[in-house]
């Protein structure tokens, strides 16, 4: 018998799980609204802000595509195109001298920190829910994206 949390539950789906998923969009949407808005300031796609903000973590290209949900050749066309804007560089790997990867430039942090900025500001879980009710959304938010992750099993 699976006792792990929540293994009862699983066993049999509840309306609950649909019903906490129509919230998680319902929600995602609006953070949606909001970074579209603000990235269309500074002549951006919201796909294209998201990776100015996954380059401040240095990943792989790989990493990258995987952090977007997209595929590597896509994630190529994107950084090419924040090259083309002056806010990423890329340059060669320092373990694979025939890769290059992308990096932020200083007008690139500076767009990701204005962004960031305003969204915090303007987000609804800023405003809705306390540090505490945040760090558990943070982990449960974790935990539902690990789970279909192979990754962690």
């Amino acid at each position: 018998m699976d006792t792990t949390p929540g293994s009862a539950e699983r066993s049999e789906p509840s309306p609950l799980g649909r019903t906490a998923g129509e919230a998680i969009l319902r929600v995602a949407q609006r953070l949606t609204d909001v970074l579209a808005e603000l990235a269309a300031e500074h002549g951006l796609t919201p796909l294209q802000a998201r990776a100015l903000r996954a380059l401040r973590d240095r990943p792989s290209q790989g990493r990258l595509a995987r952090a977007l949900r997209c595929t590597p050749s896509r994630v190529s066309l994107i950084t090419g195109e924040l090259e083309e804007r002056g806010l990423v560089t890329r340059v060669p790997s320092r373990s694979d001298r025939r890769v290059r990867v992308a990096r932020l430039t200083p007008e690139g942090e500076q767009v990701v920190e204005a962004i960031g900025a305003r969204l915090a500001r303007e987000s609804p879980l800023t405003h809705a829910l306390g540090h505490e009710e945040l760090r558990l959304l943070i982990a449960l938010l974790n935990r539902l994206d690990d789970a279909d992750d192979p990754a962690h099993p």
